[in-house]
Order: structure tokens, then C-alpha cells, then sequence
């Protein structure tokens, strides 16, 4: 009889529902106690490591159970070893339900947990609202607060600002103010040596008009005298003429009459002669009169607004620069230009001596106006309208380098200069005399100051070098013509130049 093996009644389906079941149950709260309970997952991983390793041995019983089936199918001698696995699996599911069952009452713990958690998330939430609305109120004054700040930093700083300005422009007032008093004080000075000099020359031309009246009344004196002695002349030519018919009449008669007469012929002859004598005395001190009053009448009259005309060999040192076509630093003048033009035409006509002339330009460098240097012979009107005619084709431009401009005309001394005739508008702005520090310096030198830097040491090298006398040469004199438009700082530099050298100055402060 053959032996049918049933299947073993250990393992039924309800087990395996159990199982699943009891797998659902741990999946479930797995996910619930990491989805609530995230702040207790510490407590309970322990237990997840225990229901990964039951899984573990339940997954190895399953695959063991499963070859045990398979081997129960084909051979019955695994009984045996199917009741080994069974009772393990029993074993296995009695820790599972051990397991399950602590785990429901952890989970009941971690539900209570999130429960409390959940109401205390709420307080927080809350407490977390009211603080963030509490933070926006804050945060919104706080914006406020800013808002004020930066607005009274910016008032601050503009505050600042205008203060340093003020201060800045405080310190140029009272810098400017110096300047002002430096500058009233120089004027002032040079004010009271122009009236003085000024003065000397009305005085000098009140002694001239006095010696020339004293001359022309000696001269008149001499008149007479030469009248009476041509009186005393035809007189004592009457009394010889008459003396002589009486002498022919004398002779008729002859005798001692005779002799009386001859001798009051010879008398009468050689006061005759006397009054000869004394008529050209009178004449050639009269002649000598003539030509003082000549003299000191051309002094008096060779003159051009104050400046005495004089010279021989002349150069006359015109100021090319851009400003000598302007009004000011701004504005053009079309009209400056000719008139320096004609005023120089003036002057060279009113120099009753001159003889040879040259003229030299100068703006940001000097050169000669006509040829390479030589002297020019002097014309006449010839000569003054070809320098004018050359002149107004010339276009003022550049700075103004009078160094340059006075060194090439000195380099004619040797050659016989001896009088210069400087015309400007303006003080030097440019040349030697700076040094490397003031050259360099951060900020840079006003105008005004570089002017008096360049000036002073124009001047010094003028007078120490250029124009002084040596191996019997007498030193240059120069006169300036100044076309400064009222500014009283070029007519104080001018004025001082000229009169450092013994020459004249006149500004024309109009156009």
C-alpha cells in the first residue's frame, strides 16, 4: 500500500495572514513613528533593530520553510527537518508577538508623546506667530529707526560738508582778504611813488618852463644889447663918415686941425671896432641862447603821455600774447590789438634821437620781427609803417614769456642798445625762475603767485646780470607801456621794472 505524505498543518494560511499582518503592522508604525514621532526615533531604534533582525530571521525561516516544502514534496524524510522549522517558526512568531506587542505599547507611548508634542508645536506655533508679528512690528521700526538714521546721518554728513565748506571757504576769504590788504598796500605804495614821481617830473618841468622863460628873457636882453650896439654901430659909422669929410676938408686946410682930427678918426675907429666886436659876441651868445631853448623845448615836447623820448639804438619789446587781443581772461577785443600796434607807431615816431631800431615779439617764446637780429636803420615814417604794417599780420597767442622777450633783446647791448621800449598787458606767466618744488606742487601755485615768483626773478637777473654796468657801458634804460586794462598788479610790475632801470612807465587802462 502505498504511503500518501499529507502536507503539515504547522503552517496554514492564517499564519502566513498573521504574518503579513503583523509585517503591515510594523511597517505602519514605522511610518507613523517616523512621521510623528520623529523626536523619539532615538528611543525606538532599538526596536527597529529588533524587527529587522526578526524580519531578517523570518525572511531566512521563510526561504528555509520554502526549500522544506519543496523537499517535503519529493521526499519525506524532511519531516524531520519541516518539524525543526516549524517549531522555530512557532518560536518566531511567538518574539514577533512579543514584538508586535511591545511595540503597540511603545507606539500608544509615541502617540501620547506626539500628542503632547503636537499641542506643545501648537503653543509653539503660536508663541512663534505672536513673536514673528511682534519681530515685524520690531523689524518695521526698526526700518523706521534706520530710515531716520540714515536720513539724520545724510544731514550729518551734508552738515559736515557745509561746514568744511564754510571753513574751506572762510580760509579763502581771510587768504583773499591778505591778498586784498597786500595787494592795496602795494598799490598804495606804488601809488604814492608814482605821485611822488609825478611830482618830480612837474617839478622838473616847472624848472624847465622857468629856465626857458629866463633864457628867452636873456635872450631878449641880448636883443636889445645887440640893437643898441647896431645903434652904437651905425652911430659911430655916422661920426667916422662925418670925421672922415671933416678930415678931406681938414686936409684942404691942413695944419694943427688936421692932427686933432686924425686922432678922433682913430678914436672914433676903434670904438667903431669895439662895437663890432661886441655885435658878434652878442650874436654867437645869442645863437648858444637859441639853440638851450631849442634843446630844452624838445625835452619838454619829446614826450609821449609822461615819457621822455629817448635813444639812439632803441628795441622796442612787444607783448605777443594771447591776451594782447582780449579784454579779459574771457572776452576778445578786436580792437586791442591795433591800437598796441599804433601806439607802438606812436612812440617810435616821438623818439627825436633815434637812429637805428629792432623790434623783438614775445609770447610763449621771443623772436625777431624784421631779419635775424641786426639793427635796422631808422626812416622816418618809412620805417614806422613798415614795423606797423608787420605787426598787424602778426596773431597774439600763448602765455606770456617776458624772459625769453628781454633776453633777446639784451643780446643787442654788445651791439650798442641803449634804450628798450617794453609793451604789456600782462605779468609773466611762464620761463624760468620756479623751482622743482614749486613747479611740483599738489595743489598747484595760483596765477598771481607763479607772476610774482617769475617777476622778482626777472628782475634779479636784470639787474645783477643783464643790465649791469660793466667795461664802461652805461646800463639800458627801459621804459614800459602797459595796456593792463585796470589791473593794478601788471601796472605795479611795470612800473617797478622801469623804474629799476631808469625809464618811465604810463599805463593805458582803457581801450
Amino acid at each position: 500500500m502505498r504511503v500518501r505524505h499529507k502536507q503539515p498543518t504547522l503552517v496554514s494560511m492564517w499564519m502566513l495572514d498573521v504574518f503579513c499582518c503583523a509585517l503591515g503592522c510594523v511597517t505602519l508604525l514605522f511610518l507613523l513613528n517616523n512621521r510623528t514621532a520623529t523626536d523619539d526615533a532615538r528611543r525606538n531604534e532599538n526596536a527597529l533593530a529588533d524587527l529587522e533582525t526578526a524580519e531578517k530571521r523570518l525572511a531566512a525561516a521563510l526561504t528555509d520553510l520554502e526549500s522544506a516544502r519543496l523537499k517535503l514534496n519529493s521526499e519525506a524524510a524532511g519531516r524531520e527537518k519541516l518539524s525543526v522549522a516549524l517549531a522555530e517558526l512557532q518560536g518566531l512568531e511567538l518574539n514577533l508577538t512579543d514584538t508586535v506587542t511591545r511595540l503597540a505599547a511603545e507606539l500608544a507611548k509615541s502617540q501620547a508623546a506626539s500628542d503632547d508634542l503636537a499641542k506643545k508645536l501648537a503653543r509653539a506655533r503660536d508663541e512663534a506667530k505672536t513673536a514673528r508679528a511682534l519681530a515685524a512690528a520690531t523689524l518695521a521700526e526698526v526700518d523706521k529707526l534706520q530710515a531716520k538714521a540714515d536720513a539724520t546721518a545724510k544731514e550729518l554728513a551734508a552738515a559736515r560738508d557745509r561746514s568744511a565748506d564754510a571753513d574751506e571757504l572762510v580760509r579763502k576769504r581771510q587768504k583773499e582778504a591778505a591778498d586784498l590788504a597786500k595787494k592795496l598796500t602795494d598799490t598804495t605804495a606804488a601809488a604814492d611813488d608814482l605821485a611822488r614821481l609825478l611830482r618830480k617830473r612837474d617839478d622838473e618841468k616847472a624848472v624847465l618852463v622857468k629856465e626857458t622863460a629866463d633864457l628867452r628873457k636873456q635872450l631878449d636882453d641880448l636883443d636889445g644889447r645887440l640893437a643898441a650896439a647896431r645903434k652904437a654901430e651905425d652911430a659911430a659909422a655916422k661920426a667916422a663918415k662925418a670925421a672922415a669929410a671933416e678930415l678931406a676938408a681938414l686936409k684942404a686946410k691942413g695944419g694943427a686941425d688936421l692932427v686933432a682930427a686924425q686922432a678922433e678918426a682913430e678914436v672914433l675907429a676903434s670904438r667903431l671896432a669895439a662895437a663890432k666886436a661886441t655885435i658878434v659876441d652878442l650874436q654867437g651868445e645869442k645863437a648858444k641862447l637859441a639853440d638851450k631853448v631849442d634843446q630844452l623845448r624838445a625835452d619838454t615836447e619829446a614826450r609821449f603821455a609822461g615819457i621822455v623820448m629817448s635813444g639812439r639804438r632803441v628795441v622796442f619789446l612787444v607783448d605777443v600774447s594771447g591776451s594782447m587781443a582780449k579784454k579779459d581772461t574771457t572776452t576778445a577785443d578786436p580792437g586791442k590789438w591795433p591800437l598796441v600796434v599804433e601806439t607802438v607807431g606812436r612812440v617810435m615816431r616821438s623818439v627825436p634821437t633815434l637812429e637805428k631800431y629792432q623790434v623783438v615779439l614775445f609770447s610763449a617764446q621771443a623772436r625777431w620781427l624784421l631779419g635775424d637780429g641786426e639793427w635796422q636803420e631808422y626812416a622816418g615814417a618809412k620805417s614806422v609803417e613798415a614795423v606797423t604794417a608787420a605787426l598787424l599780420k602778426v596773431r597774439p597767442q600763448d602765455d606770456t614769456n617776458l624772459y625769453a622777450g628781454v633776453d633777446l633783446a639784451f643780446r643787442l647791448r654788445p651791439a650798442g642798445l641803449d634804450t628798450i621800449y617794453l609793451f604789456s598787458d600782462g605779468l609773466p606767466t611762464s620761463g624760468p625762475g620756479l623751482s622743482a618744488a614749486q613747479q611740483a606742487a599738489n595743489p598747484p601755485l595760483k596765477e598771481l603767485e607763479r607772476s610774482e615768483i617769475l617777476g622778482k626773478h626777472l628782475r634779479r637777473v636784470l639787474a645783477d646780470e643783464w643790465n649791469r654796468p660793466a667795461g664802461g657801458r652805461r646800463a639800458v634804460k627801459i621804459n614800459a607801456v602797459g595796456f593792463y586794462f585796470e589791473s593794478p598788479d601788471v601796472g605795479a610790475f611795470l612800473w617797478g621794472l622801469a623804474r629799476d632801470h631808469d625809464g618811465s612807465f604810463v599805463g593805458m587802462s582803457r581801450p
